[in-house]
């Protein structure tokens, strides 16, 4: 094992996070979430794909494109996520070791289909190369530093060989490394030979966090971001300091690790400080052009992505104020008529009131809150946590927590309110906290989910403090 300053960081963060697993299952699904879209998106931005962090999202998650989007770079991202997929299963699978043959698998499926590319002859002219994918390299390749060095890789004739060394070294190495330092040096060793004509930086990152995976740590996230310390980690490397890319790699598992961590205490997981997630707010705003339809099925898509990705832990959050309170229950409401099973929904006055004719959705054979519905005509869906009776108040007060989402004529609103009900007035105010009327934003929660969870928090942590 090298000794690095950060080798003991990981150690005491894992032996932490292995007293937490397994994970509450929501904590762990939006862990997941968070690791699938940070990989995918970095890995592939790093080698120059144009999707913006929100339309990986976008992509990956709901399976749409905005914006001027290229078709090559939507098949790559989708590609990329398929092969990560695929070593997820190979680390779970006791039995299959790493084999080359599984290497240029996941090339030829990040590469999906041989193509063209510009290229540079030994001769140093500008050429065409057809690029084949899932096979060794069959001609020399390069890269051309800032400084105008070139760094040569290992020829088509050693590569075959190399390969099957770098198999040996890891077989041999894999039960007396420190895993996160074998994944370090696998990598920089698979970089050295750059065994195929495309791809290669992709499928070293993705091998190195096989061997994270299969040794129960999390995945390690290059951020495009950080390019250039990761490029010149692998420069320092080249001239014999490997130890800094190794520590380079283990500072980037303990930002995975203590992203692990937070999830598993129930903590928020999105970094909202960074400015190109605040763009991509900006960005889907100003360039997408492309309309949600109100269809059932999109309506109930998103009304079960607020009640996952929003509610359950906005109220998980919200279950931390309930020492202050006497009770504390949770209700759920659809065009403001509390759902029973022994009832359907129904409420002719408000049809009435609230008619939009086709504007309507109307759903059939579709379940919400446990209750199938049958014809039924939705215009508004509400989640509701109640927290009656402030024990430090002279006076009887209680807070109403109410998450709407509003199905209008043109678009869908999401709606944060707080109702502060005091007995002694006989009267119940209501303070709107937050708004959404943007189908995109509804669909990005996680953009705007720290927000929201500060916003509460803070509301109710005032409130509580000037009650008397």
């Amino acid at each position: 094992m090298y000794r690095t300053k950060t080798i003991d960081t990981v150690n005491a963060l894992k032996e932490e996070l292995d007293k937490k697993i397994p994970l509450e299952a929501e904590d762990d699904k939006r862990l997941q979430k968070k690791l699938r879209l940070e990989f995918n998106y970095n890995s592939n931005h790093l080698e120059g794909n144009t999707l913006t962090y929100g339309q990986t999202q976008l992509l990956l998650f709901f399976d749409k494109s905005s914006g001027d989007v290229s078709v090559s770079d939507i098949e790559e991202m989708k590609a990329h996520d398929v092969a990560l997929s695929q070593i997820e299963d190979m680390a779970d699978d006791e039995e299959r070791p790493l084999t080359e043959n599984f290497i240029k698998e996941l090339n030829k499926t990040i590469l999906v289909k041989p193509f063209w590319k510009d290229a540079i002859s030994p001769n140093g002219t500008p050429t065409r190369k057809r690029i084949e994918i899932g096979q060794y390299k069959t001609s020399p390749n390069s890269v051309q530093f800032k400084n105008g060095e070139i760094h040569e890789y290992a020829s088509p004739e050693e590569t075959p060989a190399l390969m099957s060394d770098l198999l040996n070294w890891y077989n041999s190495s894999k039960d007396k490394l420190h895993p996160v330092q074998l994944a370090a040096e696998f990598h920089y060793r698979f970089v050295c030979i750059h065994p195929f004509d495309d791809g290669n930086g992709r499928v070293a990152r993705l091998i190195m966090n096989y061997i994270l995976l299969k040794n129960n740590y999390p995945p390690v996230i290059i951020k495009s971001e950080d390019k250039q310390s990761y490029l010149t980690a692998l420069q320092k490397a080249d001239t014999g300091d490997i130890k800094s890319l190794i520590k380079y790699i283990e500072e980037q598992s303990i930002w995975s690790l203590e992203l692990c961590l937070k999830a598993a205490n129930g903590e928020d997981i999105d970094e909202l400080g960074d400015i190109e997630k605040e763009i991509e707010i900006l960005k889907r705003k100003k360039l997408t052009e492309t309309k949600i339809f109100k269809t059932p099925k999109v309506a109930y898509e998103i009304i079960n992505h607020i009640n996952t990705d929003l509610w359950k832990p906005l109220n998980k959050l919200l279950g931390n104020f309930d020492d202050f309170f006497a009770e504390t229950k949770n209700e759920n409401f659809v065009d403001n008529s509390k759902i029973e099973k022994t009832r359907t929904i129904t409420n002719p006055m408000m049809r009435t009131a609230r008619l939009f004719a086709d504007r309507e959705v109307t759903f059939n054979n579709y379940e919400i809150f446990g209750h199938d519905l049958e014809e039924e005509n939705i215009t508004e869906i509400q989640w509701v946590r109640k927290m009656l009776s402030l024990k430090s108040a002279k006076r009887k007060v209680d807070y109403e927590i109410w998450c709407s989402l509003h199905i209008d004529d043109a678009k869908y609103t999401l709606v944060i309110t707080e109702k502060n009900t005091d007995s002694e007035s006989y009267m119940k105010n209501s303070t709107t906290l937050f708004e959404i009327d943007n189908e995109y934003h509804i669909l990005f929660m996680s953009d705007t989910i720290n927000s929201i969870k500060r916003t509460v928090s803070n509301h109710l942590i005032n409130k509580i403090q000037t009650v008397e």
